[in-house]
C-alpha cells in the first residue's frame, strides 16, 4: 500500500477521534446546563423569580390580595413584541386580571402604551423590575396569589 493511503487512514482516524472528543464535551456541557450549573461549578443565574417571592407594597398596584397575572415587557425585545401581540389579540381573556409593566422610560414605552388601553399598566425601570420582582429576562409573566409569586414563565398562561 502506498504511503499516502496510510496517511489518509491516519487522518480519518484522527478526525473521528476529535469528533468523539468534541461530542462528549458537548454532551457534558448540555448536562451541566440542564442541571443548572456552569462548567466551573457555579450556578446558572435565574432570570425569573422562584415561587414564594413576596411582591407586596408596590405603589403601582395592590397585589396583596387575589390572583393577578403580572406581565413585564420591554419595547426593544422581539419576544416581548410577540407576547404583546398575543396579549392584545386576546384582550378580553387577559384584561380582567392582568397587570402589565412596561419596562423603560415613558418615552421608550410610548409606542407600546396605546396598544394596552383597557389593561392596568405602569411604566417601571429595569432596575426596579429586578429589585422588586427578581426579573432579569424579558418578557416575564408572573402568577401572583395574595402577594406571593406562585409561578413564572416567558409565556402567557394557557386557557383552562
Amino acid at each position: 500500500m502506498p504511503g499516502f493511503a496510510y496517511a489518509a487512514i491516519a487522518l480519518v482516524g484522527a478526525v473521528a477521534a476529535l469528533n468523539l472528543v468534541l461530542t462528549l464535551a458537548l454532551a457534558r456541557r448540555l448536562r451541566e446546563v440542564g442541571t443548572g450549573h456552569a462548567h466551573d461549578g457555579e450556578a446558572v443565574p435565574e432570570v425569573l423569580p422562584a415561587p414564594g417571592l413576596e411582591v407586596t407594597g408596590l405603589p403601582y398596584a395592590d397585589l396583596s390580595t387575589g390572583r393577578r397575572t403580572v406581565v413585564m415587557l420591554t419595547p426593544t425585545c422581539p419576544p416581548c413584541q410577540d407576547l404583546l401581540d398575543t396579549l392584545t389579540a386576546d384582550a378580553e381573556r387577559f384584561r380582567h386580571d392582568t397587570l402589565v409593566f412596561m419596562i423603560g422610560t415613558p418615552e421608550e414605552t410610548a409606542a407600546m402604551a396605546p396598544r394596552l388601553a383597557g389593561f392596568d399598566t405602569a411604566t417601571i425601570s429595569e432596575l426596579l423590575a429586578e429589585r422588586k420582582f427578581q426579573v432579569k429576562g424579558f418578557p416575564a409573566v408572573l402568577s401572583v396569589v395574595d402577594g406571593v409569586v406562585v409561578g413564572s414563565s416567558h409565556q402567557l398562561p394557557v386557557p383552562a
